[in-house]
């Protein structure tokens, strides 16, 4: 009888070992290996309304959690180093944290114009954005690929949340073209392929239900399909674990764009933490070299 009591706790013990193996290989792999998973926001089959339901809750839930507060600081420091009083947000989807930051930048003192863009623009989201801007919003209706921003758009260049919508190549691409433009750049992610991320996305889908009340415009269609038949809060999970999994490390930015810094142009990555949260924000900042006095 003690015999086989031992044999138990052998037994248990190492079936404990193997989960703890297999999550810790699991975890591994995650953080070491991006894939590029598949993102419902970004298939050209992804109807509008679906769509701009999806930017809408990313767009109110920025405004609600503040998650991207910690970068205004670091904005801040590009537009007064080198902006014109502009700020060209690119991807911005329904008009993104970039609406919000504005707002922490005036109330430093930094008093800037935002212009949105994106290959699909949520064009009711940006209509109000302008409506409730105060005159410093405007957005360009037409789309723009943020690979190869048109030469009118001149100032610092934001990527809010969304350099992990392109696979390296395009990313590369897109911030050699500011590079070669010589336009001040600053991308802000909080994907990544960490497990405290990946945890409390499991809960947007509880969020989309809170917050869909207060996302504009109320249709009966997005309530119908959000209270009623769940599609859009799936959606908003799936796509918030596939940003995960598309997140680029630091490592993998650094990797993005080595060879593009030279004597008139440079690139560094930093980190902050979120406040309150076991978050961070990953930030790649590019900013040209002011020629000697």
């Amino acid at each position: 009888r003690a015999l086989s009591g031992r044999r138990d706790q052998t037994v248990v013990r190492t079936a404990s070992a193997i989960q703890e193996s297999t999550l810790t290989t699991l975890m591994g792999y995650m953080g070491a290996m991006r894939v590029h998973a598949p993102e419902i926001e970004d298939e050209p089959w992804c109807p509008r309304w679906l769509r701009d339901a999806l930017t809408g809750f990313l767009q109110i839930s920025a405004e609600v959690l503040r998650v991207y507060d910690p970068a205004t600081e670091m904005l801040a420091g590009l537009v007064r180093r080198h902006g014109n009083g502009v700020v060209v947000d690119l991807c911005s989807g329904g008009g993104g944290p970039i609406l919000r930051l504005r707002r922490l930048l005036n109330d430093r003192g930094v008093d800037v114009a935002v212009v949105l863009t994106d290959l699909y623009p949520n064009e009711a989201a940006f209509q109000r954005a302008i409506e409730h801007g105060e005159g410093r919003v405007q957005a360009r209706f037409d789309a723009v690929d943020a690979a190869d921003v048109p030469d009118e758009l001149v100032g610092v260049r934001t990527v809010i949340n969304g350099l992990h919508h392109l696979r390296p190549p395009l990313a590369r691409q897109l911030v050699q073209d500011a590079a070669r433009k010589r336009q001040p750049f600053l991308s802000v992610e909080l994907v990544e392929r960490r497990w405290q991320t990946m945890l409390l996305l499991m809960g947007t889908p509880l969020l989309a239900l809170v917050l869909s009340p207060f996302q504009r415009p109320l249709t009966a269609t997005r309530l119908l399909l959000t209270w009623v038949v769940p599609v859009v809060p799936l959606c908003i999970w799936w796509d918030g674990m596939m940003s995960c999994l598309r997140g680029y490390s630091v490592g993998e930015l650094e990797a993005l764009v080595a060879g593009l810094s030279d004597d008139n142009y440079r690139f560094h990555v930093e980190q902050v933490a979120v406040p309150w949260s076991p978050l961070r924000l990953t930030m790649l900042v590019g900013e040209p070299i002011a020629p000697p006095m």
